[in-house]
């Protein structure tokens, strides 16, 4: 069924919303985000923020659940594909650290303890993170299997590699130039993730 042109206006204002409160969380943080201020930033007053979103709580869950499903339709996971299951974490990871690098959103986000308190009392967002979650750990148990990682690796080890490298990918030192070319620097962080899990024990002893 098609939408009118009032609903399609108002999820085009959600959208718009739910950008801002990522990039000034990313900003700074969950705690400091004020409704007056991101009603200023978009550009609306206060009452027609809260009638898109009735309570701060609220918007916040439902920046969480987009911003899931923005990474994963980011890099098409869940469609039909060709893809083995390494190859398809390596475009889950690209197409995440690309986002955010250029939508200055931030994964690290869905892992604060106050995210967790906070998606308790909405199960909907919460279920969203989950089965993201377990996707990726159906994933990385599919690379063990057909033999695409290091015969010593656990799907811990992967889940636990892939998170550090997706977390915060456009913050660095004070000094380091911005980055100029997300996909290149997503090329990299997928390099770095690929070539490490494939490393044999041997290979990856220092000293």
């Amino acid at each position: 069924m098609s939408t009118t042109l009032r609903e399609r206006r108002r999820q085009m204002l959600r959208d718009e919303i739910l950008a801002a409160t990522q990039q000034l969380i990313a900003e700074r943080g969950f705690a400091a985000l004020a409704m007056d201020e991101l009603a200023a930033r978009v550009g609306i007053s206060k009452p027609t923020l809260y009638n898109q979103f009735p309570t701060r709580e609220d918007l916040l869950a439902a920046m969480i659940a987009r911003l899931i499903r923005d990474l994963f339709t980011a890099a098409a996971i869940g469609e039909p594909t060709d893809r083995s299951p390494l190859q398809q974490l390596c475009d889950l990871l690209h197409a995440s650290i690309e986002f955010q690098i250029r939508h200055q959103a931030a994964a690290f986000q869905l892992w604060l303890p106050e995210v967790a308190e906070l998606l308790e009392k909405h199960p909907h967002s919460r279920d969203e993170l989950l089965h993201a979650q377990a996707r990726v750990w159906r994933l990385a148990e599919a690379a063990i299997a057909h033999g695409e990682v290091a015969a010593d690796l656990q799907p811990v080890d992967i889940i636990r590699t892939f998170s550090s490298l997706l977390c915060f990918p456009f913050v660095g030192g004070r000094n380091l130039p911005p980055i100029s070319n997300p996909s290149e620097t997503a090329d990299l962080v997928v390099r770095i993730f690929r070539q490490g899990l494939q490393m044999l024990p041997s290979e990856a002893e220092v000293g």
